[in-house]
């Protein structure tokens, strides 16, 4: 019985000790990225995700997370000013992974973030589902970003 509660107790101290080591990312973070030559709502002269801007300017997302263990909340501030919830988040220990839901002129997209964090730097990934390209986004590259902690 006395070797049953040791194990038991070795075993809730080793989940927390992994809930412990979870990045905490709770916070505001910001990127900027040149907006895409080609892909949805683009054309030689660039434009965003979804139809985002064009002209090559450079597109600002802000991520608001909200951190609760290993499961990652919060939304994402995209570069039209739009605000999507996160859905799907979850945190291993420096690694991230999340998605928002976007309505690209009328079709749902999904946008699949994953990413590491190092400090108060995090490098993230993303690729699109749906949207007017159909199931791979219009056959936009995986592209990449860096955000930066707002302090």
């Amino acid at each position: 019985m006395r070797s049953k509660i040791c194990a038991m107790a070795v075993c809730i101290l080793c989940l927390l000790a992994v809930s412990a080591f979870a990045a905490d990312i709770t916070g505001t973070w910001v990127a900027e990225m040149a907006a895409p030559k080609m892909g949805p709502g683009g054309g030689p002269e660039g434009g965003g995700p979804g139809g985002g801007p064009g002209g090559g300017g450079p597109m600002k997302f802000t991520f608001e997370f909200k951190a609760n263990g290993s499961n990652l909340g919060g939304a994402v501030l995209g570069p039209m000013g739009n605000k999507n919830e996160i859905i799907d988040g979850k945190i291993d220990g420096n690694n991230v992974s999340f998605a928002v839901k976007v309505d690209a002129m009328g079709n749902e997209m999904k946008i699949n973030y994953k990413g590491t964090v190092s400090g108060d730097e995090m490098k993230l990934t993303f690729t699109m589902e749906g949207g007017m390209g159909g199931p791979g986004g219009g056959g936009m590259p995986p592209m990449e970003l860096v955000a930066k902690r707002q302090k």
